[in-house]
């Protein structure tokens, strides 16, 4: 299952609990379409490994010796993170998944803005991601070939001179290419998919603390379903309703989503029931919060 970025979740809660800057709204809408986009292509793939005998990790994220193969001096650890690895058909296919909100064009492996200049290589990052796959599977003991795709998932855009080079997928071409390289394995791959999933990265080196004191949020309760910034309206002791979209939540769930907030912002944080109560803004006592954890129904 893939989880929501830390940084996005972070700029969600901030946005309705103090005011972002100009940067970090764009920082925002950018993660968000990135985020939206990988849940698409999920979905793709989902369809097309249904039934099949194909391993599938989603947001693999790992450690390699950066520099350790081309450098006569090692620079320190490196990490890597690719949004899907298959093993099917007896290989491994890596995915980079990018919902771009703008066109392209491709010239001579080189990627250009409609106005001309020249956008960043794209294929450096998918070429970084196969090579240290490469060499984290070579560490464990394996040898399997590892082709690399780049998939653009917005169906608005458009990719002027899009050569057809197999790992090049896009909107038209997507269910077509995955359903030739999603057949099942003749072979058990366990041993592989064990070892990878070994060396996954639980927690990413970038997932820092939001920079944000305590004293600087709003408080109150909020919906996350919907984009509404109000405060969720109370109905009666145990019920909250968003006005919005008409979500409505249980005390214990409101408990529940401000102690995962606080986390969130920063896990440093001290958890009690006082300052989840502040954290609300009296919309739940501190009296609740201790009842719901002398039940055992709160573990912080």
């Amino acid at each position: 299952m893939r989880t929501i970025p830390l940084k996005l979740k972070q700029l969600q809660i901030l946005s309705r609990r103090t005011l972002l800057g100009s940067t970090e709204e764009k920082e925002k809408e950018k993660l968000t379409r990135g985020w939206h986009g990988e849940l698409g292509f999920d979905k793709l793939l989902d369809t097309a490994v249904r039934g099949k005998e194909i391993y599938h990790l989603r947001d693999y994220r790992f450690k390699i010796d950066s520099g350790t193969e081309t450098l006569k001096v090692a620079s320190g650890m490196s990490e890597v993170q690719i949004d899907n690895v298959l093993i099917a058909g007896d290989r491994v296919y890596t995915f980079e998944v990018k919902n771009f909100g703008f066109d392209l064009i491709y010239d001579s492996k080189i990627w250009f803005f409609e106005s001309g200049r020249e956008y960043k290589d794209l294929s450096m990052q998918v070429n970084r991601q196969r090579t240290s796959l490469e060499h984290l599977i070579r560490n464990g003991g394996f040898n399997y070939d590892i082709t690399s795709h780049l998939v653009f998932v917005n169906p608005s855009q458009t990719i002027y001179n899009m050569p057809n080079l197999e790992n090049l997928l896009v909107p038209s071409n997507t269910p077509r290419r995955l359903a030739k390289i999603c057949q099942s394995n003749r072979y058990d791959h366990g041993n592989i998919a064990d070892y990878l999933n070994s060396r996954r990265l639980l927690k990413s080196m970038y997932d820092l603390p939001a920079n944000v004191e305590f004293g600087e949020l709003r408080t109150g309760v909020f919906c996350y379903q919907c984009d509404s910034v109000a405060e969720l309206v109370r109905v009666n002791s145990y019920k909250y309703c968003c006005h919005s979209c008409t979500k409505e939540f249980t005390t214990f769930e409101i408990v529940s989503i401000l102690i995962d907030e606080l986390k969130t912002i920063n896990e440093a944080w001290e958890i009690s029931p006082a300052r989840i109560s502040a954290f609300s803004g009296g919309a739940v006592s501190s009296s609740t919060v201790r009842r719901y954890k002398r039940d055992r129904r709160l573990l912080f």
